[in-house]
């Protein structure tokens, strides 16, 4: 019961910060471009330069490895009901599964190939969980967001789109996770150096 209460909230914090981070996209980027360069801005299209919830997807499978994929899923579903200009309803279970699944055989391919993507509790010190490995993983796993998502609506779309769309959605998801691992590894070393303060302090 335990671990499935664990599972269970670390479930529910991968939804909501998905939801939020997507939130924080579509209206608060979307604000703040509005009071820099005035209401009259394209901002509708600038905002989603920068998408947030791809970083999202990639942390929480740098953590969670394929636990992170079910509530991902969920929280694309939900995210398709709960906010406008959505694709199709019938496109959405494609989607969530392109959405949800990509990050997770970005990671896997790097394990495959040797390389350690996944975050690790015991890294030895010469080797500590760095900014590239996921960041790798974060651009492929938005490259074959991008190719699945073309592919899909290309063969059994209703709306076939050009490629300057899915261009710029690959790179919303890059600056998004850029976004995100920058704030996650910059908190993760003002913590260890307060920590080493401490430390040397005592």
């Amino acid at each position: 019961p335990p671990l499935m209460l664990a599972s269970l909230f670390g479930g529910g914090l991968i939804i909501f910060w998905f939801l939020v981070s997507y939130a924080l996209s579509y209206q608060g980027i979307d604000e703040l471009i509005r009071a820099i360069f005035g209401s009259e801005f394209n901002h509708s299209v600038v905002s989603f330069l920068i998408f947030l919830p791809h970083g999202v997807r990639v942390i929480a499978v740098y953590f969670g490895g394929w636990r992170a994929v079910p509530p991902l899923f969920v929280a694309h579903l939900l995210l398709y009901q709960l906010f406008s200009g959505m694709p199709p309803p019938n496109t959405h279970l494609v989607l969530a599964l392109l959405g949800s699944l990509c990050p997770y055989i970005a990671f896997e391919a790097m394990r495959i190939s040797n390389l350690n993507a996944y975050y690790r509790l015991d890294q030895p010190g010469l080797r500590r969980n760095q900014f590239g490995p996921p960041l790798l993983a974060g651009i492929l796993a938005a490259i074959l967001n991008a190719l699945g998502s073309l592919a899909f609506f290309l063969f059994f779309g209703p709306e076939p789109r050009g490629l300057s769309f899915y261009f710029g959605y690959l790179l919303g998801d890059i600056l998004g996770l850029l976004i995100i691992l920058g704030i996650l590894f910059t908190i993760s070393r003002a913590t260890d150096m307060i920590f080493k303060s401490q430390k040397d302090g005592d």
